[in-house]
């Protein structure tokens, strides 16, 4: 057996799941119906949805065993990530380790990067008719950038309220909708998702939106974009193709300057585009020479990067390479950067003096 991810998008309402098919390398959806093509499982609560997925997924891998778990929601609100970390171990056995929680946005993404390079040549729009609401979204990538460099547009305007209206009256909103977002944009696939499509009441807007494009319509295009992130995630050794630009992504390389090595060397910790409620990482270090620790902070675009210094007030005088450090960053909001440091001290020749240093950076 390969290795084995899921994919999960989280509804108020319904919910998805999807696991990664080795056979064919690519995701496949969970029908709650074997044979059917029943994916929309009712959300109700997280745990009660959990454990319906851990039945469901039963067939197709333990669960606890996954290489990766992917959670796709459509906003990230305060506490959400971890009330989701939280269930999942709970409920689901899952190390925390091997939890992501992207948004829907983010999904879009992998699942189009991750379809052949003529879909997204050019820009792909998604519209969205979930519920009571229609909304539009555009995802942009810059191919010509090592890693591709994708960032998605949802502006307050794009969303129309059209569930009460009148058939003529629903198509010509959508209709203006994606005159507004057509406008000026080389469009070359659209992507219509949620059970609002399903009634066959946009043919007017069906003609516009097929003009010189690619049109696809489907329910599970969230969940199998998480499938796609999961096996992302799972291949931590292989370098990324893209990078995708999200509110909640850092948009700093954080580096750490390794004089001991050379005079330019630097030791990543942590890669731009990491969401910063997982973006923390630690490492231990022998001190070179002065007592102070420098960190480079290197933007995702653009040549000019931002340099801090953390001075080891305090510290015991020892020789060169007699100290060692134990260095953590975390970040505790997008754009502010927690550092510590901890004197380990060297062996029995020079033991610890327990200090630690802390510093709150902001990158904004």
């Amino acid at each position: 057996m390969g290795q084995f991810a899921a994919g999960f998008d989280l509804g108020n309402d319904y919910s998805q799941i999807c696991c990664w098919n080795a056979d064919s390398g690519g995701p496949v959806s969970i029908s709650v119906v074997p044979g059917a093509e029943k994916y929309r499982i009712p959300t109700e609560s997280l745990e009660l949805f959990l454990k319906k997925a851990l039945r469901l997924l039963k067939p197709y891998g333990r669960i606890h065993e996954a290489m990766a778990v992917v959670f796709s929601v459509d906003t990230l609100e305060e506490g959400l990530v971890e009330r989701i970390k939280q269930a999942a171990m709970r409920t689901m056995g899952v190390p925390e380790s091997r939890i992501y929680v992207q948004t829907r946005q983010e999904s879009f993404c992998a699942y189009v990067l991750n379809q052949p390079k003529e879909i997204w040549r050019h820009q792909a729009v998604l519209f969205d008719y979930e519920g009571e609401e229609l909304q539009g979204m555009v995802l942009n990538v810059n191919p010509r950038t090592t890693p591709f460099l994708a960032r998605v547009e949802r502006e307050e305007g794009w969303s129309r309220p059209i569930s009460g209206l009148q058939q003529t009256n629903k198509n010509e909103v959508f209709q203006e909708l994606i005159r507004e977002i057509f406008s000026g944009r080389p469009v070359s696939t659209v992507y219509l998702v949620g059970d609002g499509f399903e009634e066959n009441w946009y043919e007017d807007s069906l003609k516009l939106l097929c003009n010189g494009r690619r049109v696809f319509a489907g329910n599970n295009l969230y969940a199998k974009g998480a499938c796609y992130r999961a096996m992302r995630a799972a291949s931590r050794n292989e370098a990324a193709s893209y990078v995708f630009l999200g509110a909640d992504k850092i948009s700093y390389n954080v580096c750490l300057r390794t004089p001991g090595i050379g005079k330019n060397s630097m030791y990543t910790l942590l890669n731009a585009g990491e969401s910063w409620y997982e973006a923390k990482a630690g490492c231990e270090v022998l001190l070179y020479d002065e007592p102070v620790v420098e960190f480079y902070f290197q933007p995702m675009q653009g040549p000019e990067g931002l340099k801090e210094s953390l001075l080891l007030e305090g510290l015991p005088d020892r020789p060169s390479r007699a100290s060692r450090l134990r260095i953590e960053v975390e970040f505790v909001s997008v754009e502010r950067l927690q550092i510590t440091v901890r004197d380990m001290g060297f062996g029995e020749l020079f033991p610890s003096s327990d200090l630690c240093w802390a510093e709150e950076v902001d990158l904004s």
